[in-house]
């Protein structure tokens, strides 16, 4: 967790009495405002829980009030003892900072805990509303959207919930945490920011634990076309047919299987960045999957750095130069100290090639984000090695809010029936080989059976079987013999479309 105080300023609090609050950013974005008394507190309390050894020293309360332009040493001291803080599971993932830092949340929100709608969106551009608290925090939300489109609760946590910068995903900001509101979270995001769920894990070889249920196999099928039409995933010449005919018989598994051994399977992309490799002021492209961190230059080489050969890596918070600070969109940089500053990453690395170990270093606004990509990849490979489960909503330590969706509220399911969604034309010319046109169908439980055959007669390309349905497209619908009450998760099933 990377945790830094940028800035901090002088509020009134009662009476008009002055003081000053610490801004607390984590992993590169603002969650809250805390005062000095608050986070000593807290500091009493994890030094009973975990002992003092465990803590950064604590930065001594003054005898005279500091201005906060003259309390640039105890900030960067309270920041340090956040920083000491960040670097242990087990202190982070704890109860009592947990809690902290949920409340903290809270109480900057300024509001009242009350009933919301939040719209989460899928990889095809499609969108579910759940019923939910605004105070909420990431696991209920993700618990509730997995409920209101029908997966299977076991495989709740193959996915998470991602901010990203458009609706498409074509830029990920980063996975949201369970210490935090994701309702509060995007409400103070940039304008265009969405909330998207999508796969949470990365070696291709957990996909399929998700096979059998439908649900989950439409989420990480409609999540690989997407990645092929945004030319994320590489489609040869010599597997495109293949994928084609796959698709127009909705052979879902199979097209996976092929798909799992293309180039850019499973990998998440970080935009540009600038490295020391080869060579210093590199411009490259930045992308990590199935345990390998790729460079891809300008002048169009890869440059492949496998995780088990990363003996460990660092952030720093740096001062960029004019020239770097272009490059940046502009909630790439952060303000301290009147400066514009970023974060910088780097990963000592061992060179089969000389056989020796050295440093690469790396720039981007992204940085925070892979930082954390890497962490948890190495968190899933160390649990697949022991045989380790994944997480499920039924292990959640003490009492969790369940799912909060009205009985009887109108959910936003008029999904495409084609997978081509909302996508933007594919960058690569074999993804067009994959594309179809779309078909909006909207539908209620009445009208499910009838509709599906018909668009089913139209079109060679729906992304969910009639199976799945529970719909027999050999015989004739009867719409006496449909039952709305018992079909409901035919109607969630539509997530996949």
């Amino acid at each position: 967790m990377h945790i830094s105080i940028p800035t901090s300023e002088e509020l009134a609090g009662e009476k008009g009495k002055k003081y000053v609050s610490y801004n607390v950013h984590i992993n590169g974005t603002y969650h809250c405002s805390a005062r000095y008394s608050t986070l000593l507190q807290l500091n009493d309390r994890l030094k009973k829980q975990y002992g003092q050894g465990c803590l950064e020293a604590f930065p001594g309360k003054g005898f005279m009030y500091m201005r906060p332009e003259h309390a640039h040493d105890r900030r960067y001291r309270l920041q340090r003892w956040l920083q000491k803080i960040g670097g242990q599971k087990l202190i982070v993932e704890g109860e009592t900072f947990q809690t902290f830092l949920l409340n903290a949340q809270k109480e900057v929100q300024k509001g009242p805990e009350q009933d919301v709608q939040l719209e989460i969106f899928l990889s095809n551009g499609k969108s579910v509303k759940c019923d939910i608290m605004s105070t909420d925090q990431t696991d209920d939300v993700l618990e509730t959207a997995a409920a209101v489109i029908g997966l299977n609760e076991n495989l709740t946590y193959y996915f998470g919930l991602y901010m990203v910068e458009d609706a498409s995903g074509k830029y990920t900001v980063r996975k949201l945490q369970d210490f935090e509101s994701p309702y509060v979270s995007l409400g103070r995001a940039p304008e265009g920011y969405k909330i998207m769920l999508r796969k949470a894990y990365w070696s291709a070889e957990l996909d399929e634990a998700l096979y059998e249920d439908p649900i989950a196999l439409n989420l990480i099928y409609i999540e690989t076309i997407t990645d092929i039409k945004s030319g994320s995933i590489v489609v040869s010449d010599d597997v495109a047919d293949d994928l084609a005919n796959h698709r127009a018989n909705k052979d879902r598994k199979n097209f996976l299987s092929i798909a799992q051994k293309l180039n850019g399977y499973g990998d998440h992309t970080f935009g540009h960045c600038m490295t020391n490799y080869p060579k210093p002021g590199t411009k490259a492209k930045l992308s990590l999957g199935n345990t390998i961190l790729k460079l891809q230059t300008e002048d169009g080489k890869e440059h492949t750095f496998r995780l088990q050969l990363m003996r460990c890596w660092r952030t720093a918070t740096i001062f960029p130069s004019e020239d770097l600070k272009k490059r940046f969109p502009p909630d790439g940089l952060i303000e301290m100290d009147d400066k514009k500053c970023t974060v910088e990453m780097e990963f000592e690395y061992f060179f089969e090639s000389t056989q020796k170990m050295g440093w690469v270093k790396f720039v981007s606004p992204q940085t925070i984000h892979l930082a954390m990509c890497l962490q948890f990849m190495v968190e899933e490979m160390l649990r697949t090695r022991k045989k380790a489960p994944i997480k499920k909503p039924s292990d959640r330590v003490g009492a969790f809010k369940p799912r909060r969706q009205k009985e009887g509220a109108a959910i936003d399911m008029d999904f495409l029936t084609s997978d081509a969604g909302g996508a933007a034309a594919p960058a690569n010319p074999m993804a067009a080989l994959l594309g179809g046109s779309a078909i909006k169908i909207s539908v209620t439980l009445s009208e499910l059976k009838a509709r599906v055959e018909k668009a089913d007669q139209e079109q060679d390309n729906i992304l969910i079987d009639m199976s799945v349905l529970g719909i027999d497209t050999a015989t004739e619908a009867d719409p006496d013999d449909y039952n709305e009450d018992e079909d409901g998760n035919a109607f969630a099933a539509l997530v996949g479309v």
